[in-house]
């Protein structure tokens, strides 16, 4: 996970202790493409870093738009 190692993200200190949770006790996510308002079926499911690049692959492949890893891993801290 080294391309997320830049904590600034983090807006609370609530999210970044959510994330650091996430890493270490789980350690997995799942996005899908019908939360966020698109017509679409796709789900990523698995690691959380895999999850960020197949999930931010295919809505730049098949919707058009490229979302940022940092904002990929907003959606996973906001779903927790």
């Amino acid at each position: 996970m080294n391309d997320l190692t830049d904590y600034s993200i983090f807006t609370h200190k609530h999210d970044l202790l959510i994330f650091i949770s996430s890493i270490y006790t789980a350690g997995m996510a799942k996005l899908k493409c019908s939360d966020y308002g698109f017509e679409c079926d796709y789900v990523a499911e698995g690691q959380i870093e895999d999850v960020i690049v197949e999930f931010g692959k295919h809505t730049e492949e098949v919707h058009g738009i490229d979302y940022s890893k940092e904002a990929l891993m907003q959606f996973i801290l906001r779903k927790k």
